[in-house]
């Protein structure tokens, strides 16, 4: 039986065949009983779903895991960088935005919560019975930014602003609202906000939802002293990332504190403007994109922006993501 190769790609159902051999190759043990193993199998639609689910428990990652030799990034062989060719031009920038926020806005009125976290659990059908655990997920994610602040001597301003960027159903903005006396949680899907501010709204006063129609929007924000963003500019193509973050960066207060998360590499990526808009403008779908790191460097120099850390992430697919914590001098 073939557990964790190609078939997981193809969404295979999980068996309890699956379950225990997940448990006895990742965990080294058998599960804990029947019941344990139908729970892990409801959690997990497909195989894909079932290895994500195990190699991100708590168990794995401090037991067998820690034991696994760490993997060589696949950036360290690359001979080459990304091919990214997209001409200097605000138009180009706000089709291709117009795009990435129509598909959102999409997924906002049919898969809200699974957009966020494609796990098919999220989805409507299923979404009741793990509604719960998807909120939490947002918790542990504040918890991971505020340990990287402490470890690194940082810390927000008591009642200060924070801006999320991409806050979706609002996973994140509920945990980020009791660090700041404001937050200004911005999304472009009208569908992803009214469930953000129904969600967020039970648990907090202190966060004003903005849509973003443009580019330019970003303009319109006032000096703040955090930024935060996960899981978000990923989805949009290099020249709307790089556009977003230098005008985010232009905008933030002295001090100020800045975690983003984007990709930085994946294998064999590239990107023309005017070819993907002729190819893709008209698509609704959910979209990976990356933007190098010597550009996410060079637009934090730009701004003053210190670099304290950046912690990549390497998936099944090569796909190395980062986290990066910031402060503007």
């Amino acid at each position: 039986m073939k557990i964790f190769g190609r078939r997981t790609r193809d969404g295979s159902r999980v068996t309890d065949e699956d379950v225990t051999w997940a448990y006895r190759i990742a965990l080294g043990r058998e599960p804990e009983s029947a019941a344990i193993v139908a729970e892990q199998r409801r959690g997990a639609p497909t195989l894909l779903d079932l290895r994500r689910n195990i190699f991100n428990s708590v168990e794995f990652l401090h037991g067998i895991g820690r034991t696994i030799v760490a993997q060589i990034p696949p950036t360290f062989h690359a001979a080459t960088a990304p091919d990214i060719a997209s001409p200097d031009r605000a138009d180009l920038r706000e089709r291709m935005f117009r795009h990435i926020a129509g598909s959102w806005s999409h997924y906002g009125e049919t898969e809200a919560h699974w957009s966020v976290l494609t796990f098919d659990r999220y989805r409507e059908e299923t979404l009741k019975e793990n509604l719960d655990e998807f909120h939490r997920s947002g918790a542990t994610l504040v918890q991971s930014f505020q340990r990287a602040l402490a470890r690194n001597g940082l810390a927000v301003p008591r009642g200060g602003t924070c801006i999320e960027l991409g806050c979706g159903v609002g996973r994140i903005t509920r945990w980020l609202a009791p660090l700041f006396g404001k937050v200004i949680a911005l999304d472009v899907s009208p569908g992803h906000l009214a469930l953000a501010r129904e969600y967020v709204g039970r648990h907090a006063g202190n966060v004003e939802f903005r849509q973003l129609r443009g580019i330019e929007d970003f303009a319109a924000l006032p000096p703040a002293d955090a930024f935060y963003t996960f899981l978000v500019l990923q989805h949009n193509p290099p020249p709307v990332i790089e556009a977003i973050l230098d005008r985010v960066f232009a905008g933030l207060a002295a001090k100020a504190v800045a975690f983003v998360h984007l990709p930085t590499f994946i294998p064999d990526y590239h990107f023309d403007a005017e070819a993907y808009l002729a190819e893709r403008e008209d698509r609704l779908d959910m979209e990976m994109h990356m933007l190098p790191q010597k550009d996410v460097f060079r637009l934090a120099a730009r701004h003053g922006m210190q670099l304290f850390e950046v912690l990549g992430q390497t998936n099944e697919q090569l796909i190395v993501a980062d986290n990066l914590l910031l402060q503007k001098a």
